[in-house]
């Protein structure tokens, strides 16, 4: 037998679920290979872990490691698409796949390039606000949820008893980025949300307030666009400015 074709087949044999009869030695590295990203898993999920308890976790951790066997010598990524594999496995319970996104998405953040604090005087030489972009945190990280996830991680993070799980109409948006070398998040109001979704995805500031404003013809939305504005600046949210979009 060619050395790949005995690689296969040992890697067969650690990856067959239910477990074929093995030698001694396979079952140990059968065993070892779910127990190393079972492992990985329950760092990285933290929180979730909490939430569901021991049972539940494992139980699902076990289902997500036979579904998306590792690809990679490095397990810092591993389990990237266990939020997602979380909604589809309790699709009544959003908070659970929205606890495991943001487990997930600070450690993401944490890992991610540093970035200096945009100095508030730097937006008195935009030269045309119909033109300027931001640039935001590269850290930023960010989704809708439905739900008190954030509430429900903050209390289990402080081994605190969490609060009431609640379910909201509207949906709100969860940004996680870094800043002084720490992670943090903050849950934003979908007019606040849906703002910083248009200028992640590089639309210029003034096009995006128009688009806000227009489809929020009810309500005066521009001291609040400035607050929004002010607020970012001093998270370290907004990090920066395109240079071809200001003037000297």
């Amino acid at each position: 037998m060619s050395l790949v074709a005995t690689q296969q087949a040992f890697l067969g044999q650690i990856l067959a679920n239910p477990a074929p009869t093995l030698s001694e030695g396979m079952r140990v590295y059968h065993h070892a290979y779910r127990a190393r990203l079972s492992g990985a898993m329950a760092e990285t999920y933290a929180q979730v872990w909490a939430w569901l308890g021991d049972d539940a976790f494992h139980s699902a951790v076990l289902a997500y490691i036979e579904q998306h066997p590792s690809s990679q010598w490095s397990l810092d990524d591993y389990g990237q698409d266990f939020a997602a594999f979380l909604a589809g496995r309790f699709p009544d319970d959003p908070e659970i796949a929205e606890l495991a996104w943001l487990d997930a998405a600070l450690r993401q953040a944490f890992a991610a390039e540093d970035a200096d604090l945009l100095d508030g005087t730097a937006l008195m030489q935009v030269g045309d606000w119909e033109t300027v972009r931001f640039v935001l945190n590269p850290a930023l990280r960010h989704r809708p949820i439905r739900s008190n996830a954030p509430a429900l991680w903050r209390a289990l993070s402080k081994d605190k008893t969490p609060p009431e799980v609640l379910y909201f109409e509207a949906t709100s948006g969860l940004c996680v980025w870094k800043t002084a070398l720490a992670s943090r998040f903050r849950t934003l109001e979908a007019d606040e949300y849906a703002l910083i979704c248009a200028l992640a995805v590089g639309q210029g500031f003034a096009a995006a307030c128009e688009t806000l404003t227009r489809d929020a013809p009810d309500r005066d939305l521009t001291a609040q666009i400035g607050a929004w504005l002010g607020q970012w600046l001093a998270e370290g949210l907004v990090t920066g400015l395109d240079a071809t979009e200001t003037s000297s």
